[in-house]
């Protein structure tokens, strides 16, 4: 199977193993005026999203779903192998700065690659190895993120530069930024593309969707780039320290992570309210606004929590506060048919009658079954 990908790149086949199934997956192309890049396109969907990543090292196993609590410091001082350095011209907007942290952090066997972003570095990590197989240095102003270049390789030393360059964007675009992206390979397996559809497996792993061995012009993506940052791991961790640390650096107590919710909103990961109240002490808004527009507030009452929905009304919350498709609080309370919730936000003043969509929240709580909050929400 791998006899042939051995000479692509002059060397052996990526670095990691996995496991083929007995018959590969028919896989089609997408002509080039059937999708938005212009060029023809492998979906290779039928390979990345059914084959399973195994290693007979138990080592490697373990490596590739030991992600779950790395900030990517451990990563920060390392260099790749290989020191072949590549011209870069990669530009990503971002959201006022790019803070250190997780750029994507994987969780499955068949996640192979880690992004963490440090010391105005991109640092990729063959998660199974836990290994910088490459690194791109950054340079940020004027709301946008330059990679001007890229050290080390990311599947051998004998990579076309051009090749490099289009994996650091494909990377950033499909794991970062969450867009689907083709992921580039080798123009020699363009005649194969079941044996094509497998390299992107051994290489990507599952993140692939689609792929293609051309060049072609991206436009820049309308996503800001953002990490996780380490303002939000503190937070999400209740590290007081940590956060007051990271604040002081310079930090903005409201950015926005890759999820894009704020250091507050991960706050209440915790079980209590000390770091929500630490917070809020050192300025955080108490409505702070994800990129969908919804507060602190709105996600407490989707997750039921009363004490925190107390907290967060004490503290001043804006029980009428709507998001970016006109939602409010007591919309999600009403869906989810908490008549305790919605009891309580009626009593501090929550209205009835906005519409989000052709809504009101007693016509969704009647869409959803909930009889007895609707019966609550009709008018006095």
């Amino acid at each position: 199977m791998f006899g042939k990908l051995k000479s692509l790149f002059g060397t052996k086949p990526p670095r990691v193993e996995t496991a083929i199934q007995a018959a590969i997956p028919e896989v089609s192309w997408i002509p080039a005026d059937k999708n938005a890049f212009n060029v023809r396109i492998l979906d290779v969907r039928p390979v990345t999203q059914t084959v399973l990543a195994t290693s007979r090292d138990p080592k490697c196993a373990a490596n590739a779903v030991s992600y779950g609590q790395e900030d990517g410091g451990v990563f920060a001082k390392d260099q790749p192998e290989s020191s072949r350095s590549v011209a870069a011209n990669l530009s990503y907007r971002i959201d006022r700065l790019l803070a250190p942290g997780v750029l994507f952090a994987p969780h499955t066997m068949e996640h192979k690659w880690a992004l963490f972003y440090h010391d105005g570095r991109i640092l990729c990590v063959q998660s199974w190895l836990r290994k910088v197989a490459a690194s791109a240095r950054v340079e940020c102003s004027d709301g946008l993120a330059r990679i001007t270049s890229i050290q080390g390789a990311f599947v051998s030393d004998s990579e076309e530069d051009d090749f490099s360059v289009r994996t650091m964007d494909y990377l950033v675009r499909s794991h970062a930024l969450r867009v689907v992206f083709p992921a580039p390979f080798p123009p020699k397996l363009e005649t194969e593309p079941r044996q094509a559809a497998m390299w992107c497996m051994s290489v990507f792993g599952s993140m692939a969707l689609c792929a293609t061995p051309h060049r072609f012009e991206a436009p820049m993506s309308e996503r800001p780039l953002r990490t996780l940052s380490l303002l939000h791991i503190a937070a999400a961790k209740g590290d007081i320290n940590a956060a007051d640390r990271h604040l002081r650096s310079g930090l903005p107590i409201d950015l926005l992570a890759g999820d894009g919710l704020a250091p507050l909103h991960w706050a209440f990961a915790q079980k209590d309210t000390a770091m929500a109240e630490f917070l809020i002490r050192q300025g955080a808004p108490v409505d702070v606004r994800s990129a969908e527009g919804a507060t602190p507030l709105m996600t407490i009452v989707q997750g039921g929590e009363m004490e925190k929905i107390r907290f967060l009304l004490s503290r001043g919350a804006d029980v009428n506060a709507v998001d970016l498709r006109g939602f409010t609080s007591l919309h999600r309370a009403a869906e989810a048919g908490n008549i305790e919730i919605v009891r309580l936000l009626l009593d501090r003043g929550a209205r009835r009658d906005f519409v989000a969509q052709g809504l009101t929240p007693a016509s969704l709580a009647e869409k959803r079954g909930h009889g007895n909050v609707v019966e609550l929400l009709k008018p006095d």
